[in-house]
């Protein structure tokens, strides 16, 4: 009980130092995306969360028409258009 008190209080002072250093955890960015698909403010998103900079290939499913791709992104949160015209997308397993 007493060392899990103890590794409490270090994480928070780390946390508290990242922030004052300017690093903000993934947690505390309320307007970042999830990995992955996603939807917001009537938009569909891809976004590509890597840290070696590797683009990769997706495919997006339309609400008509199916699938359409492959389409490469970039690491990090990629537009797909209007969310009402998009169901999903997902990574092909491909690199490009």
């Amino acid at each position: 009980m007493m060392i899990a008190g103890k590794l409490g209080a270090v994480g928070v002072s780390i946390i508290g130092l990242m922030t004052l250093a300017g690093v903000t955890p993934a947690s505390a960015t309320p307007d970042a995306k999830p990995c992955a698909y996603s939807e917001s403010g009537g938009r569909a998103w891809y976004n590509h969360c890597t840290s070696d900079g590797s683009h990769i290939q997706i495919m997006v499913t339309l609400t008509v028409g199916g699938n359409v791709g492959p389409i490469c992104v970039k690491p990090g949160e990629n537009d797909l258009g209007p969310s009402w015209r998009t169901k999903g997308a997902f990574y092909n397993g491909k690199l490009c």
